[in-house]
C-alpha cells in the first residue's frame, strides 16, 4: 500500500523522506521535489468556502504543476445521496485535455455508485474513494466501511482519501494507496504518535481535548522505535515541526496493533459478496434517510 503524505507548505519537509506526496492546487504554484506527486483539486474547500473554480481554471493551474496525477474537480456528496453529474463533465473535460486525472467516488446510493464506476471505468482503472473524513462524514463509519468495500469490489485500483494513518490503514486494509496530512495537525497540537498505539500529548500546556499525556515508558518506546527504524534527524519533542516530522515517519513505518470493532467489521465485510453488501447498504441508507426526515434535514 502506497502512503502519500499531504504537504501544506515548506515548513514541514516530509518530501525528504522520499515518499509519495499529495498537494492541494489551492496552495501550490510549483513542485519543488522529485517525489511521486498527486495534486488534489481542493474540491471540498471550494464547496465549503464558496471559491469559484471551473474545470478550465483548474486545467490551467494543473498545467503549471509538474505532477504524476491530478484529482478531478469533484463536488462531494454525503453517504446515500445522489452523485452530482457535474463531476462527470469535469472529468471528461480534464481527460480530453490529456490531464492524467483521477476520478472520485463518494458513498452515494448504490445505484449512483454503479453509475459513476461504469462511467469512469471507460477511461481509467483507478478510483479515489472520498467522504470518509469528518466533517464530510455523516451516518457513522459503519456505513462508510460497507460503501468502501462495495467500491473496492467494483474497481481494479482504489485510493482512499484521508486514510493514511496506521489506524485507518487497518480499516481500509486492501486499498492500493492512501493519503494523510494529520501528522502535521497532531504535531502542531503538541501530539506525537506512539508506534502501535496512537497519539499522546507531549506539549507543555494543559490538555484541553481528549488526549492522554505520554508516559515516560511511551516516550522511551517512541525513541527506541525511531532509533531502530533509522530516523534521520535530531529529535526535539518541544518543537512542533520536529514533532510533525516524527509523526510522519511513524505513519510511514509503523502499524496499528489493536483490533477495534471497525477493523473487525472491515474484515468481515470483505468476506461477504458484493450483492450482500449492496443489500446491507440499502438497509442502512433507508434508516439514514428516515433519521434525516425525523430531524428535518
Amino acid at each position: 500500500m502506497e502512503i502519500f503524505l499531504g504537504v501544506q507548505d515548506l515548513k514541514v519537509p516530509v518530501w525528504e523522506f522520499h515518499t509519495p506526496v499529495m498537494i492541494n492546487q489551492l496552495r501550490w504554484d510549483s513542485v519543488l521535489w522529485n517525489n511521486k506527486t498527486w495534486v488534489d483539486s481542493g474540491g471540498y474547500q471550494i464547496m465549503k468556502k464558496g471559491i469559484p473554480l471551473s474545470p478550465e481554471m483548474l486545467e490551467k493551474k494543473y498545467r503549471t504543476l509538474t505532477a504524476d496525477a491530478y484529482i478531478n474537480l469533484d463536488i462531494p456528496s454525503f453517504p446515500c445521496e445522489r452523485v452530482d453529474e457535474r463531476n462527470f463533465k469535469h472529468f471528461e473535460y480534464l481527460y480530453e485535455k490529456e490531464i492524467n486525472v483521477i476520478p472520485v467516488v463518494h458513498g452515494y446510493n448504490v445505484e449512483d455508485i454503479d453509475k459513476a464506476i461504469d462511467f469512469y471505468s471507460q477511461y481509467v482503472d483507478v478510483i479515489a474513494f472520498g467522504g470518509i473524513v469528518p466533517p464530510s462524514l455523516k451516518g457513522g463509519r459503519k456505513i462508510v466501511i460497507y460503501l468502501y468495500h462495495y467500491v473496492r469490489k467494483s474497481v481494479k485500483k482504489i485510493h482512499v482519501l484521508g486514510a493514511g494513518s496506521p489506524y485507518m490503514r487497518k480499516i481500509f486494509f486492501n486499498a492500493d494507496s492512501v493519503d494523510t496530512a494529520t501528522y502535521r495537525v497532531k504535531g502542531a497540537n503538541g501530539l506525537v504518535i506512539i508506534p502501535g498505539k496512537g497519539e499522546r500529548y507531549v506539549g507543555e500546556r494543559k490538555i484541553s481535548w481528549n488526549a492522554k499525556r505520554a508516559t515516560e515508558e511511551e516516550i522511551d518506546n517512541l525513541l527506541s522505535f525511531l532509533e531502530k527504524t533509522g530516523y534521520p534527524y535530531d529529535i526535539d519533542l518541544r518543537d512542533w515541526v520536529n514533532r510533525s516530522m516524527i509523526n510522519a515517519w511513524i505513519m510511514l513505518h509503523s502499524s496499528y496493533e489493536s483490533e477495534t470493532w471497525e477493523i473487525k467489521l472491515s474484515k468481515e465485510v470483505d468476506r461477504i459478496s458484493k450483492g450482500e453488501i449492496r443489500e446491507k447498504i440499502n438497509e442502512m441508507c433507508k434508516l439514514l434517510n428516515l433519521n434525516k426526515g425525523s430531524i428535518g434535514v
